[in-house]
């Protein structure tokens, strides 16, 4: 299609000799053939088939891929699709001429983009003009940036004095001028071209679009390289400011310092360790104890890598009241790029997020790792950068942890698959408490399945600021001692709370309703309630209108309520392992607090009875795999009939 008035030439089947004299006629006196995505896809074809064309068609122009120079705060320009998808046009299927006619119409958009850029940043252009003519066939470019300048194109010289310009204060100085020493071979020159372009919007409002990653994988490397990537020199003002745990976690959460407690085998404050090592690129499975802020631990170094290069965390989390807790907790810290997706959320609501995760708006994603089957979960993760997994309650991993969830088992797999042939992105397993056994398996599961090594840092489960409590207690005196250890350890002043612990849901009820027929605020908290009984619940014992929630163990985990000041436990635990999570909720703002274990023989008995009737029996798995077997032949009989029948 020429920008005049003649005529389209098109080819309705198969390209004939006939046509192709017909295109050669048509392009030899045009200077720069232009098109949407087809230096590498449609001008090598025609080359294959016509050889000639190649000597003809020098100085090409494609508007793909200076749409991203152009347009870097917003990648998916309305007339872009992906690397894989040379179609322009939206909502209509296979229209090749509108295609062509709206390649117009894109360059001029563009170069209105890069004239009023000309003007605000005479040096991001000069240095595209000569970032994008490094290659073979780069007249056309040349003449864009040309045009656009009124001057032919800079030297290296100058090219690299008004890169070093636009990248100060934006990267380490060090990694600039190794940058710069790499740009004398002409494979480096769009990459980073698209890096520099990218840089200058950085901040998390933009996103490096999915084709670029794809042809041009250096472009994301040398951002990488550039701002992530620490000097080590305290007189680099970039790495000092930006890849630094402790200024990272005061410029996102005004936090002076990390907990003092626990600390690393070194004396180092844990948190400042885990953070350290992850903003390093490093894998690494951190054990703290529950209160000691682990969410912290993969906050910060998302946060830092979201700014600085525009990377997603992916953080799986087992409870959907977990995910909204810990997002709801950013938002109230004046962090709103975190997003979370569950079953429980709308169709607007689930479109809502995926598009901030497409676009970029989000820096992490808190999901269930049920959620990874989803085709629409991996397809956008498909179209960001991932920097980050972060696998909170990591004991889920391991067949030997006492919440032990299969889903967890895919998780190694699924990150090997995603980095195809990368390696993969850093992976950060957080827990409270983790058995040798627990933590080996963990281990070995990353390793194995995605051949990635973590670095293990325990910091064992004291907490010096919990105060425990064993008392007697039998059938017919539960509640009221129950209720006499809240009189005597839960402040009557003030929004503080306190946990009972309780092994079933009836029992949760009872409690309930006791505690508040004896003038107590209280309310019952089990996964037998709608999921806005249990939000109501929650917000309602987070703010202080309710001082008492009586639960099983489904409540808790990740309830950001810093000053419960009282766990009791009405009845034995499961296990010690649940026993040190459910007491941990007590104290995290690291106030004295107290946690009760009432015990009655009973109770142990009535555990065990509980455990025994988990576990299935031998002649129960025997019958199941008979079932299975009858079952089998039954479908492969259906499937003979239907075939005969046929």
């Amino acid at each position: 299609m020429r920008g005049d008035e003649r005529p389209v030439l098109k080819s309705m089947g198969g390209i004939s000799e006939e046509f192709l004299d017909q295109l050669e006629a048509q392009v030899g006196d045009v200077a720069h053939p232009i098109g949407h995505n087809f230096l590498k896809h449609d001008l090598e074809h025609l080359i294959a088939k016509r050889p000639r064309l190649g000597q003809i068609i020098q100085a090409p122009i494609d508007t793909l891929w200076l749409n991203p120079l152009a347009f870097p705060r917003n990648p998916y320009h309305h007339l872009v699709k992906h690397y894989h998808d040379g179609r322009l046009a939206t909502g209509h299927v296979n229209d090749p001429e509108l295609d062509a006619r709206l390649v117009f119409e894109v360059l001029a958009n563009q170069l209105d983009a890069f004239a009023k850029l000309a003007d605000v940043a005479p040096d991001e252009l000069a240095a595209y003009h000569y970032l994008t003519t490094r290659m073979e066939r780069a007249g056309g470019f040349d003449a864009v940036f040309s045009y656009l300048r009124g001057k032919c194109c800079p030297s290296y010289d100058e090219a690299a004095a008004a890169i070093t310009r636009l990248l100060d204060g934006r990267a380490c100085g060090l990694r600039v001028e190794q940058t710069l020493r790499r740009l004398s071979s002409p494979q480096n020159g769009w990459p980073m071209a698209y890096a520099l372009s990218w840089i200058t919007v950085a901040g998390g409002d933009s996103v490096m679009p999915p084709w670029v990653r794809a042809q041009f994988r250096e472009a994301s490397l040398i951002v990488r390289h550039l701002r992530d990537t620490s000097c080590k020199d305290p007189a680099c003002n970039w790495c000092s400011e930006q890849n630094d745990p402790v200024r990272a976690l005061e410029r996102w959460f005004g936090f002076p310092s990390f907990r003092a407690k626990p600390v690393d085998p070194e004396g180092r404050p844990l948190q400042e360790r885990i953070v350290d090592e992850a903003m390093s690129g490093n894998s690494l499975l951190g054990i703290l104890p529950t209160g000691t802020g682990k969410s912290l631990c993969y906050q910060v170094p998302a946060l830092s890598r979201f700014d600085k290069i525009g990377a997603l965390t992916v953080v799986i989390s087992p409870l959907v009241a977990l995910m909204a807790d810990q997002v709801q907790g950013m938002e109230r810290a004046g962090i709103s790029c975190s997003v979370t997706i569950n079953g429980m959320m709308s169709m607007p609501e689930r479109q809502d997020a995926l598009d901030k995760v497409r676009m970029g708006d989000a820096g992490i994603l808190i999901i269930s790792p049920e959620q990874l089957r989803s085709t629409s979960i991996r397809s956008v993760l498909a179209q960001r950068e991932v920097g980050l997994w972060a696998i909170d309650e990591a004991h889920c991993v391991s067949k030997w942890g006492h919440d032990f969830r299969p889903d967890y088992r895919y998780l190694g797999r699924f990150i090997r698959e995603f980095s195809e042939d990368q390696p993969p992105a850093p992976v950060l397993c957080l827990t409270a408490t983790a058995k040798p056994e627990v933590v080996a398996d963990i281990i070995e599961h990353f390793q194995s399945k995605a051949g990635v090594e973590l670095l293990p840092l325990d910091g064992g489960a004291s907490r010096t600021n919990l105060a425990f409590e064993v008392r007697p207690t039998n059938k017919a005196s539960k509640l009221s001692d129950v209720m006499n250890v809240l009189d005597a350890l839960l402040p009557a002043e003030g929004r503080s709370g306190a946990v009972v612990y309780c092994s079933s849901r009836k029992e949760t009820e009872r409690v309930a309703e006791f505690l508040k027929s004896q003038g107590v605020d209280a309310a019952h908290f089990h996964a037998g309630m709608s999921a806005d009984d249990k939000q109501v619940v929650q917000e309602q014992f987070r703010v202080g209108e309710l001082r008492v929630i009586a639960a099983t163990n489904a409540f808790g985990m990740g309830i950001d309520k810093p000053d419960i000041r009282l766990v009791v436990h009405a009845d034995i635990p499961g296990s010690l392992e649940n026993y040190l999570q459910e007491a941990g909720r007590a104290g995290r703002d690291r106030e004295d607090a107290h946690c009760v274990l009432l015990f009655a023989a009973d109770d142990v008995e009535r555990q065990f009875r509980l455990t025994a009737s988990s576990r299935l029996a031998r002649h129960e798995i025997g019958a199941i795999l008979k079932a299975l077997r009858r079952i089998d032949e039954r479908t492969k009989k259906d499937r003979q009939g239907r075939c005969n029948f046929w």
